[in-house]
């Protein structure tokens, strides 16, 4: 009776000890499910296979009950004879996958049309109120990798050799402010002027009448409202010439004033100076 007490409290023990080694096992086989980002078909068969050997056979595909996930295996684990037909799948299912060069490439372009897209509507608009006036030749609208220009003509704007702003011109300016003065644009108005010295009292130079021609207009868009903080004014002379000077036609194109709209994420991406973008 003590004999076969004793075999069967070594037989329970026994028992007990194979569901330990089990439960271990499960533990296993989850705790690597969860700790790895790639699945590796091959090896999830060499760990499938494993566990078949421990535990003699595996669960095949079911239905998981209400807030019970459920695993899935190999179709044939749970037969230890069966085999899968066709070759071995060699495809890795990748998880939360590193950005590569490629889609930083794609999101670039993405983002360098976007804003593209913004300038090309910001120029239709400023074309559509300023038709009239774009179709007298008194402006042209352009735009450039990163701004949108206003271009106002001398001929319309100022009289040879001055700073003053004709009258006549004074309603299209009040039209440009109508449109920029709700918009978060920077303004930079810069002053042009053809290759022909200057020979005036009032200014020594073509430098000094550009950058005066520029403070007018400048002048005239804070009066309409338009923050100072979003102005600022610079003369350019007889640079940057937007055609040769070789006719008085020609220097008459470059006899200008440019207003140009600097959008905010634009100055984001320029060297910085004491805060201020580098133009």
């Amino acid at each position: 009776m003590a004999r076969a007490r004793r075999r069967k409290v070594g037989s329970s023990g026994g028992w007990l000890t194979t569901y330990a080694d089990m439960v271990t096992l499960l533990l296993t086989f989850f705790v690597l499910m969860l700790s790895i980002s790639v699945v590796d078909v091959e090896r999830y068969k060499a760990v499938a296979e494993t566990l078949r050997n421990s535990f003699g056979s595996l669960p095949t595909e079911r239905t998981a009950a209400p807030g019970e996930s459920a695993v899935e295996l190999a179709p044939g684990a749970a037969d230890p004879d069966s085999t899968i037909e066709g070759p071995p799948p060699t495809q890795l299912i990748e998880l939360d996958a590193p950005p590569t060069a490629d889609t930083h490439q794609q999101s670039a372009r993405a983002l360098e049309d976007l804003r593209r897209q913004q300038l090309d509507e910001r120029a239709a608009e400023l074309r559509s109120t300023m038709s009239d006036a774009i179709a007298a030749g008194d402006i042209e609208i352009e735009t450039t990798d990163d701004t949108v220009i206003i271009r106002i003509k001398e001929n319309a704007s100022f009289p040879s050799g001055s700073a003053d702003m004709q009258r006549a011109f004074e309603p299209v300016v009040d039209r440009i402010a109508d449109d920029l003065v709700d918009s978060d644009d920077r303004i930079v108005v810069t002053g042009y002027t053809d290759d022909v010295p200057i020979r005036s009292g009032r200014f020594r130079s073509n430098w000094d009448l550009s950058a005066a021609r520029a403070v007018s207009v400048l002048m005239s868009l804070r009066d309409q409202g338009i923050d100072a903080d979003r102005l600022s004014a610079r003369g350019m002379g007889e640079n940057n010439p937007i055609a040769p000077n070789d006719s008085d036609a020609s220097r008459a194109l470059n006899r200008r004033v440019e207003i140009a709209l600097i959008p905010t994420w634009a100055d984001v991406d320029k060297p910085q100076l004491d805060g201020q973008p580098i133009d």
